[in-house]
Order: structure tokens, then C-alpha cells, then sequence
């Protein structure tokens, strides 16, 4: 991508997008699509940098949102998205069978689990990677050999998508870039401000400052949204909190398929996963208040994921089988009366006005239905210019071709380079 010090930036743009994780890139892919050029990507880092590249690699509905009967329509549509992303990057975005193991002991009752398993297919219908069914304990260990056997009483399997965010954040990048919009990687915005020229942002890169306008602005920003409200003087719209997970990266365990666990203290659930040549064992949810640029997993979290863990396997993991530790944010607009655990998952778009410039900013979101969020926002932004030309995103032609990562990407150093 084109940096800061490398272009000629235009003063005017219709839309100024912050932030250049997969919101942020796809809804100017979505905005390229449809045949709008003059739209500029600003991101301080890299693209995928922030928690874009830092979440489970999941592409799923999010069975254990069935929990909240309020959250079956974005379960839906999730697992809608989930079906089109397989078609579009197939060799990013790939379907992985699950074992759901019944506990012994604590945990949920095998009816409850065959009912969410079951209404998870329905949801699915016309569009699934794989329908549930039970295990024999021979199948079960065949794919996960290193499941504790006196730990269950029984097993399911069940199908969702995985990926490597940071690739599929690239891909949509790189289409966007090649349908004409500007990325800028390396470029913080500073300071947004309005005039009568519309929205003003104020950048910062290698070669100094910048200003450029804009009539539509999106805030992208994720974790770091109120920081540059801070620095200009906006008022959210609502309260923001950050939700974070944190990561382990072991050696390879042998899975064939990723284990949905259940901690029975306090019912959270987590994952362990073949990924790229290691295991992944994740998430956490703990409310993060520090500074976004300093969120790392902590010692107690770690803690947590390898006792946890080694509560139902066979093979017992410490701090030194650790080959790479990362957390990520999740940006939700919370209502302060509710507990993390009940704040919704629903994305939520503010819109602050100024003399018919907008400035949207993006709370909540998932990376599985970030393209149908896109669409939402692009939609929004082209029909108040009277443009009524469809989103093109779900047809593969207005997909950049596959493309390797640069090697300072590859793991496991990745985590240290963005």
C-alpha cells in the first residue's frame, strides 16, 4: 500500500475513512465497488495492525450468542456471511469441524447443547458448511487425540469457518486499492475539526502535516474512536468499552478439529484450535481501561487459559510450551446498567451532524459480518448523494486476486511486528 511520504494526497475527498482494519477497508471496498474513486483510507500503523489481526480467526454465526434470544438474527447473519466468504476467499477463509465435548461434571446438560446445535443448523439452512451430529468416543479422539477421556461423558460435532484475519483484512484491502481508493498506511489522523468546507482532518506523517476535507467522515477507529474525539473536542454519542481476549499461541497438539470448551466457574466459553502450523487456545473477556496501544495479555489471563485448558487435556501445557502470546479489543457501545457478558454483540452506527456533513462512528461488529456492516454504512453514505448503484462485494470479480503475505508476517513473529 501507498504511504504517506510515496503520494500526492488530494486535499477534497467525498468520504475520509479512520482506520484501516476490516471495517474500515471494507467499507471502502464496498464504496469502490460501487465506482466511487475519491474515497482516502488513513491508518497509523499498518493495515490490520490493530485488533483486526488479533481476534480467534473464527468465521462463524457465534453459537454461544444463542444464549440471548436478542442475538439470533446477528447468529443468522453470521452464519449467511460466514457461507459467502468461503466462496469469495476460499483459500483464506476455510470450513473446520468442532467437537463440543458434554462434561461429566458442570457445564451444559447434553439437551441444552443438542437444542443450540440444532437451532444453529436451522439458522443455517440453505448455507451450511456441515450439520451437527454425535460422536463415538473413538471419532471424537481420532480428531482430537489429546482430549482428557475421564473428563466427558459424550461428544458432538459441528462445523464453522476459520481464517487468518490479517490475510483477509490484506485481501480486502488490496481489492479496495485496486478499484481506485487511496490507503495510506503509516498516517495518523490527529484532530478532526468542521468548517465550511465540511469535516477536516488534520494528519500527521514521515514528511510533516496535512489537512483534508471531506462531507462524509467514518470513525473506524475501533479501540482507539474516543481517543481522537478527545483530541477534538467531540462528545460521543454513547459510552464506549473494550472488551478484551487474549491469546495463546502452543506448539502444535495434533487437532484436526477445534474443541468448543465450557469453563464451568463461570460458564465462559473458550477454544482451542489448529492454526497455521501451532494451536491457538483463546479468549478471555475481561473490560480493558488502559490505553488500547498498551492492551497485552496478562499474566492472570494467561493463568487462566492454561488451567482451563489443561483442566481437559491430556497434555498439560505451562508458560514455557508459550510460543506467542495476543490480545485483542472489541469495541462495543455499552449500556452501563448491564454486565459485559449482557452487553449485545449488534453493531451500532452514530451519526454526529454538521450542516449535512456526517461523521459515523462504528461501535460493536463482527469480523465474520464486517462486509454486510459495510454495505449498511456504504449504502447509507451513497444514497444521500442520490447514487443507487449496488454493492458489488459478494461478486467475486470486484475480489484483488490471492496474494501472499509479506514475510514479516509470517508466525510466529508476526504479533511482534504489528
Amino acid at each position: 500500500m501507498q504511504t504517506f511520504s510515496e503520494t500526492n494526497i488530494d486535499s477534497r475527498y467525498r468520504v475520509i475513512i479512520l482506520g484501516a482494519g476490516i471495517h474500515g477497508v471494507g467499507i471502502a471496498h464496498d464504496l469502490a465497488s460501487r465506482g466511487w474513486k475519491d474515497v482516502l483510507v488513513v491508518e497509523k500503523s499498518v493495515i490490520g495492525a490493530g485488533t483486526s489481526s488479533k481476534s480467534t480467526k473464527l468465521i462463524h454465526g457465534g453459537l454461544r450468542y444463542l444464549q440471548h434470544p436478542r442475538d439470533f438474527p446477528l447468529v443468522a447473519e453470521g452464519l449467511g456471511e460466514r457461507h459467502l466468504l468461503t466462496k469469495l476467499a476460499p483459500d483464506i477463509v476455510k470450513p473446520l469441524p468442532f467437537i463440543f465435548p458434554v462434561m461429566k461434571k458442570g457445564g451444559m446438560p447434553r439437551i441444552i447443547i443438542k437444542l443450540g446445535l440444532w437451532l444453529y443448523d436451522a439458522l443455517s439452512w440453505g448455507r451450511s458448511l456441515g450439520h451437527h451430529k454425535w460422536l463415538s468416543p473413538e471419532e471424537a479422539f481420532l480428531d482430537a487425540p489429546i482430549l482428557d477421556k475421564s473428563a466427558f461423558k459424550g461428544f458432538y460435532r459441528f462445523y464453522d469457518g476459520q481464517t487468518d484475519d490479517l490475510a483477509l483484512v490484506r485481501r480486502v484491502a488490496q481489492s479496495a486499492a485496486a478499484l481506485g481508493t487511496t490507503i495510506l498506511e503509516g498516517v495518523k489522523a490527529e484532530k478532526i475539526s468542521h468548517d465550511a468546507s465540511g469535516w477536516t482532518v488534520q494528519l500527521r506523517g514521515k514528511n510533516g502535516t496535512k489537512v483534508v476535507t471531506a462531507k462524509y467522515i467514518v470513525n473506524a477507529l475501533g479501540p482507539w474512536a474516543h481517543e481522537i474525539f478527545e483530541d477534538s473536542s467531540i462528545r460521543p454519542k454513547v459510552v464506549g468499552v473494550n472488551n478484551q481476549g487474549s491469546h495463546l499461541m502452543v506448539r502444535d497438539l495434533g487437532l484436526k478439529s477445534g474443541l468448543f470448551l465450557q469453563s464451568p466457574e463461570d460458564g465462559r466459553i473458550f477454544f482451542v484450535l489448529p492454526w497455521l502450523g501451532y494451536t491457538l487456545i483463546g479468549t478471555t473477556e475481561d473490560v480493558f481501561q488502559g490505553k488500547p496501544d498498551d492492551c497485552r495479555a496478562s499474566e492472570d489471563q494467561i493463568s487462566y487459559l492454561l488451567e482451563r485448558c489443561n483442566r481437559f487435556l491430556s497434555v498439560k501445557l505451562s508458560k514455557e510450551d508459550i510460543v506467542s502470546t495476543f490480545s485483542g479489543m472489541r469495541w462495543l457501545a455499552r449500556d452501563e446498567k448491564n454486565s459485559l457478558s449482557d452487553t449485545t454483540r449488534t453493531h451500532l452506527i452514530t451519526e454526529h451532524h454538521n450542516n449535512g456533513n456526517i461523521l459515523y462512528t462504528i461501535y460493536g461488529g463482527k469480523l465474520t459480518a464486517y462486509r454486510a456492516l459495510a454495505e449498511e454504512v456504504a449504502s447509507k453514505i451513497v444514497k444521500a448523494f442520490g447514487d443507487n448503484t449496488p454493492s458489488q462485494t459478494h461478486l467475486s470479480k470486484f475480489w484483488a486476486k490471492p496474494e501472499s503475505l509479506p514475510k514479516e508476517f509470517n508466525l510466529p513473529e508476526r504479533f511482534n511486528n504489528i
